[in-house]
């Protein structure tokens, strides 16, 4: 049974380490789910690789529910690492691998290059998918000599 009488515990917050990096983002379904009506094949092919289409398939189709959880996960790695003015193209940052709440992502070309000059990071990335929202956070932790 649980003591209600007790008074609360106060939290402390943890403190961040140092370099650490976070990135979040929030994704409607229905925007990934528009922007392939309006411009189809030319939409997925200019933000996702050809894996994570042909990861995002279902029953031929690409379905916009994974593209979201796609999409939320670049932009997480995105904010995580300021690369919004690096000139890196969304192909280069790739979603290769999502077992439940787990992803791991790639990185090609310039967004490594970008991340690179960071220093040498871990990146861990958790992701989650409702009917109409998808969510991904990115937390990078400098890997210490």
């Amino acid at each position: 049974m649980l003591d209600t009488s007790a008074a609360p515990t106060p939290i402390s917050p943890l403190p961040t380490p140092p370099g650490a990096r976070i990135g979040i983002d929030l994704v409607h379904v229905a925007r990934i789910a528009q922007s392939l009506e309006t411009f189809g094949d030319r939409f997925a092919q200019r933000l996702f690789a050809a894996g994570e289409r042909r990861d995002a398939t279902v029953d031929g189709r690409l379905d916009p529910r994974r593209l979201a959880l796609r999409f939320a996960a670049k932009e997480a790695t995105i904010k995580a690492f300021d690369l919004s003015e690096a000139g890196v193209g969304w192909t280069q940052i790739e979603m290769t691998a999502c077992d439940g709440a787990s992803a791991r992502m790639r990185l090609h070309g310039r967004a490594a290059a970008a991340v690179a000059r960071c220093g040498d990071y871990e990146i861990a990335v958790t992701a989650t998918l409702d009917d109409d929202l998808a969510c991904a956070i990115v937390v990078a932790l400098p890997h210490r000599p």
